[in-house]
């Protein structure tokens, strides 16, 4: 008489960048968002007939702007909060959008931020979305590193971009800029 075992069930990943995250420090790290501390760095995507510029403390430097950041983030790249310093100026001649309190939610892949046009009231709005993929975030734990990131003007920040830039070859869904970070998981306490 022959006993059948039946087969294990393999573990799929839903996603390449939790394959990468896997690989990279192991399973044993993956888990809850950790604290991280870094920086990130803004440039304008191609053609948005737009300016960039840093403010409330954020750097300016060729065309791109640099703002710190310090929030959670879990080393598979599936949750946590990136809450920015400072701001960034997209501005023409005539108008200038003011993006202030910008945050990353890592889970929906989205970008939170007050926009103002021409210093009027701020609207709190999805500002960007994005996506993850192995070619552009790699964690080698402590450290992740995020390289030419695009993020795309989402739909409820049009109205407000659209206000300020109605000339502006950008619409919604479209590349607005292009993201690089680093930072550093910090120890919890």
């Amino acid at each position: 008489m022959r006993i059948r075992i039946p087969k294990r069930p393999k573990l799929v990943l839903s996603s390449f960048a939790g394959l990468t995250a896997l690989g990279a420090i192991g399973a044993a790290l993956v888990g809850p968002a950790l604290p991280i501390t870094g920086k990130g760095t803004f440039c304008l995507a191609r053609s948005t007939g737009t300016g960039l510029t840093g403010i409330e403390g954020a750097s300016t430097s060729g065309g791109c702007a640099t703002l710190s950041d310090k929030g959670t983030l879990s080393t598979d790249l599936t949750t946590g909060e990136i809450p920015f310093q400072g701001g960034l100026r997209l501005y023409t001649p005539q108008h200038r959008l003011d993006v202030r309190n910008l945050v990353f939610h890592i889970d929906s892949r989205t970008a939170t931020a007050d926009l103002s046009v021409d210093d009027a009231r701020p609207a709190h709005v999805t500002f960007l979305t994005y996506s993850i993929n192995p070619g552009h975030v790699t964690v080698a734990y402590p450290s992740v590193k995020a390289t030419s990131v695009s993020l795309h003007l989402a739909g409820s920040a049009g109205p407000s971009f659209l206000r300020a830039f109605p000339a502006s070859p950008v619409g919604i869904h479209d590349k607005l800029l292009v993201f690089n970070g680093t930072a550093a998981f910090t120890k919890v306490q």
